[in-house]
């Protein structure tokens, strides 16, 4: 399904006019014409309007699945290995030698890879997927299709949401909500692709995540920060993480230095409630 053919545009839509940002209500004018994403001035979010019609983005993930590894852009991109990387980078920057006697919550779970290694950690793992729910379930993971579906007392100690929140239409909701379903000292950990990286600013309208038909919402750290901000999330962090990719070692230092710019291609956030 195409990336212009999903977001339904009508012809007779101005695209030069000026909007309001639905993150921050601040004026927005077209960014990426063709894959009409707009950009606001105040909070630097750039987000597709109009969205699609909703019975197409079910279609699109609907249609991922019966190929979840073949379409790891709807299903879940970070293979076990990168999961295994990143669980003990989360460790470390919590200061913690594992995840033991901690239940954790991963925001769209994908095919799983992420709960594997959590769980190696010693994490009592639970897991939000809507698409890949029955998949999930038969793996013998504790899953939910919605967050709608956790009941209202049942907490975690921490919340973890990888490449999903650039998914949803407004993410700043679930990102909000969040925090409600913490335990006193909890914390949440998000990443999703960085629209200031270098890639972004170099490849504009032919950025692998905005071709990305499922993408919806695209931040920068300015953005991602005053979605933070306004969800009152005093203490958090953006994480620099120096992890190999592949075997190559130019490629590995590059990936170093573009982070030591904040210019690579995730943001990584970590909040801590109080």
């Amino acid at each position: 399904m195409e990336s212009a053919e999903l977001t339904n545009l009508s012809k007779s839509h101005d695209l030069d006019m000026e909007i309001a940002c639905p993150n921050c209500e601040g004026s927005a004018a077209v960014h990426w014409k063709i894959l009409s994403f707009w950009k606001c001035s105040s909070c630097n979010l750039i987000f597709r309007y109009p969205l699609p019609l909703e019975n197409r983005i079910i279609e699109l993930y609907e249609k991922s699945w019966t190929s979840p590894s073949e379409c790891r852009s709807e299903t879940g991109g970070t293979e076990l290995s990168l999961a295994r990387s990143y669980a003990r980078k989360l460790a470390d920057a919590l200061e913690l030698p594992d995840f033991g006697g901690l239940r954790i919550l991963d925001f769209g779970a994908g095919r799983g890879d992420a709960l594997t290694a959590l769980s190696e950690l010693g994490a009592d793992v639970y897991g939000v997927e809507p698409f890949g729910y029955q998949r999930l379930v038969d793996k013998g993971f504790k899953v939910f299709r919605t967050l709608d579906e956790i009941p209202e007392q049942f907490t975690f100690d921490g919340i973890i949401t990888m490449d999903v929140v650039e998914h949803l239409r407004s993410p700043w909701d679930e990102i909000n909500r969040f925090g409600r379903m913490l335990n006193e000292g909890g914390f949440i950990y998000i990443s999703t692709p960085n629209a200031d990286s270098l890639r972004a600013k170099i490849e504009g309208e032919n950025w692998r995540e905005a071709l990305r038909p499922g993408h919806f919402v695209l931040f920068t750290g300015d953005s991602l920060e005053a979605v933070l901000d306004r969800a009152g999330y005093e203490n958090r962090k953006r994480l620099r993480w120096y992890i190999k990719y592949n075997k190559n070692n130019l490629n590995n230092l590059l990936s170093y230095f573009l982070q030591m710019a904040q210019i690579d291609g995730e943001l990584r956030y970590l909040i801590r409630l109080s």
